[in-house]
């Protein structure tokens, strides 16, 4: 018998160590070109807590933005806010733009700016007041 615990002991302590790292997942709402670099990048730019405060919610992270060479100049810009199941969208959002003139004009360049741009505009976000807009249930509190 104690063979055996000692045994399911191990073996749980070896599962618990080859399990991988919490990472909360969420929905969101953006463009597949977005979504694409997002991903690129690692993952959107939020913390643990904005995630799960998002999933108590039943609400998407909304991004809008995009990131283009224009006339040799590397621009980019972000909005980030939240959005529920019906597509009511919270009007706090967080905004960032970003250029670039003395890198060489690339598409990877602007794609990297709109990370940057990304990631500030998630931590302008006020996300309590974001989520607030919302009921628990996800339902609109805006009229």
């Amino acid at each position: 018998m104690k063979k055996l615990a000692k045994t399911l002991l191990v073996a749980a302590v070896a599962g618990l160590t080859a399990a991988p790292a919490f990472s909360c997942s969420l929905m969101d709402s953006t463009t597949d070109t977005l979504r694409n670099i997002i991903n690129q990048q690692g993952g959107y730019p939020i913390s643990d807590e904005q995630c799960a405060m998002l999933n108590a919610h039943r609400l998407r992270i909304h991004v809008d933005g995009d990131a283009v060479v224009l006339d040799g100049v590397n621009v980019a810009w972000a909005d980030v806010t939240v959005v529920n199941a019906d597509h009511v969208i919270a009007t706090k959002s967080g905004v960032s733009t970003r250029i670039n003139r003395s890198a060489t004009p690339s598409q990877t360049v602007a794609n990297q700016l709109f990370f940057e741009a990304l990631e500030h505009a998630v931590r302008s976000l006020d996300w309590n007041a974001a989520t607030g807009q919302f009921s628990s249930s996800g339902k609109s509190l805006l009229n």
